[in-house]
């Protein structure tokens, strides 16, 4: 029974509390400005308020969570030698190109030389590539990643090389 007569007083105090929250006391000076107090005080004259609107906030949503996809590695090719810029002295016309390749572990890819943006033979899977009868001049050299089925995955930048031979031409 104190149990409940406990509860009860508590149910009494807290609507007490909320009902009186809602009752404000209102006074006008003489000078003209209007007072407002919770509180009666003399010559206040108490003000009903009309219940104030409350709206329940709806629950925030369960974040998403999404797992990344593991990060594909990207396939990169580079012309490692010659450099660019080299001077290449063969009076037969021999030049030596090695390759760099990063690729996916689990590509098939070949390799195709470009020698002035022409195809230098096939695609092949080997990165050492031996030119030989090269005309004198400059030589552009780039380098394609090419996937099973001939598509390009990755082009290396452009490297450019003098070729000398010997002229055959004698001074007279």
């Amino acid at each position: 029974m104190k149990y409940f007569s406990g509860l009860l007083f508590i149910g009494y105090v807290v609507i007490s509390t909320q009902v009186s929250a809602f009752t404000v006391y209102k006074k006008v000076n003489k000078d003209g400005r209007v007072v407002y107090s919770d509180k009666p005080f003399p010559g206040a004259t108490k003000v009903n308020l009309q219940p104030i609107n409350t709206r329940k906030t709806q629950p925030l949503p369960a974040p998403v969570i999404s797992e990344k996809p593991p990060e594909r590695e990207v396939a990169s090719i580079a012309i490692l030698s010659p450099n660019n810029g080299d001077s290449i002295r063969s009076n037969g016309g021999e030049l030596t190109v090695t390759i760099g390749v990063t690729a996916p572990s689990d590509h098939n890819y070949k390799i195709q030389l470009l020698i002035n943006d022409k195809p230098h033979g096939p695609a092949v899977v080997n990165n050492t590539f031996t030119l030989k009868e090269l005309d004198r001049g400059i030589i552009k050299i780039k380098a394609q990643l090419q996937g099973r089925r001939g598509k390009v995955l990755a082009t290396s930048s452009e490297t450019v090389v003098y070729m000398h031979k010997a002229s055959i031409n004698r001074a007279r």
